[in-house]
């Protein structure tokens, strides 16, 4: 005959988990070595309940220990308990050691940033608006106090860009920029910067330093270096460069043009637009060209000198009724009769011949 043994359970009461805990630690306080303890309880594989009843206890033992109070904080962060963490780093942000107010604004800043985005996303808009101004406030403070390393820099720079502080920004990138001069991220986030800030020939120099290091778009950053010197700095400065650039690039050349046809510089512009006509290859642009130059003539009151270009290369172009049209208009509103007939017969012949 076979006995079956009973089976009795037990279940631990709370209490007696309790005990078990604080046995643990002391065990643990008595076998290891005091930092290599403190090393396992914080990392980040410890459990939770076990590092906050341990940083508890010695927090107790010693309550003005500063480094305990700040490793409760992070670790409270863990167990998503943000009020016992922000109530710690409120008083160690008053801490006599700058190690500590350091760390404390730091974590503050971090926490702050998490609590936005989570805001945000729950669209409680006034109350992450409010909370972007602390954001704003404590990265101020993290750099007037001098709260980070030169390996923090970039870090830096970021989040004062994120906070929309542009004077700060702008600050750092600068340094940033010092170290790696050819970066383009870098030298378009300082253009931008620059301009926000008004400092136009700052971002002059770096749309300068962008046309010749960005080659993809290298016409870019000199249409911005145009629109800088014209609207900010000087017109007749805007002027030269349009010279200077025009004797290298058709495309400078017609925006030559342009802007002295604005300026009722006519004869000038005329002048461009003839240029453009003789270093142009296409038969179609030739003709653009050479019908600007008259217009603009024309359009000054210089009639005569209009008719003289349209007398002196109108054979190239009769084929087309745009032109011919255009110039028996010209040469009648100049008084040119003689012109006009000796365009009217040889359109004539042209028809004849047809």
């Amino acid at each position: 005959m076979s006995m079956q043994e009973d089976k009795h359970y037990y279940v631990a009461t709370y209490k007696e988990i309790f005990i078990g805990f604080v046995a643990f630690i002391l065990i643990l306080v008595i076998l290891y070595p005091k930092e290599l303890l403190h090393r396992q309880i914080l990392s980040e594989n410890a459990n939770y309940d076990l590092s906050m009843l341990y940083l508890q206890n010695m927090l107790a033992n010693d309550p003005q220990n500063e480094q305990l109070m700040l490793n409760l904080a992070k670790q409270s962060l863990r167990g998503e308990k943000r009020d016992l963490a922000y109530r710690l780093l409120k008083l160690l942000k008053r801490s006599k050691e700058k190690k500590i107010r350091k760390e404390a604004y730091l974590l503050s800043y971090k926490i702050a940033k998490e609590d936005y985005f989570y805001l945000l996303k729950d669209k409680k808009n006034i109350e992450a608006k409010k909370l972007y101004k602390e954001l704003y406030a404590l990265n101020l403070f993290i750099i007037l106090n001098h709260f980070y390393t030169k390996d923090d820099i970039e870090q830096i720079y970021k989040e004062a860009l994120f906070v929309k502080n542009d004077t700060m920004a702008y600050k750092f990138l600068t340094k940033l920029l010092q170290h790696d001069p050819y970066n383009l991220e870098y030298l378009q986030d300082a253009y931008y910067l620059a301009i926000n800030l008004h400092k136009y020939n700052d971002a002059i120099s770096l749309s300068e330093r962008l046309a010749i290091y960005d080659m993809r778009h290298r016409q870019k950053w000199k249409e911005a270096k145009y629109f800088l010197l014209y609207h900010y700095v000087s017109k007749e400065k805007a002027q030269y460069y349009l010279m200077d650039e025009a004797k290298h690039s058709l495309l400078w050349l017609e925006r030559l043009a342009q802007a002295q046809l604005a300026q009722k510089l006519y004869k000038a512009s005329s002048y461009s637009y003839m240029q453009l006509f003789q270093k142009s290859k296409t038969y179609a642009k030739k003709q653009k060209y050479w019908l600007m130059a008259m217009k603009v003539l024309q359009q000054g009151g210089y009639l005569r000198d209009a008719t003289k270009i349209a007398r002196k290369y109108q054979n190239s172009f009769l084929q087309s009724q745009k032109v011919r049209i255009y110039l028996l208009k010209l040469y009648l509103a100049s008084n040119d009769a003689k012109s006009a007939n000796n365009l009217a017969k040889q359109i004539l012949k042209l028809k004849l011949k047809r």
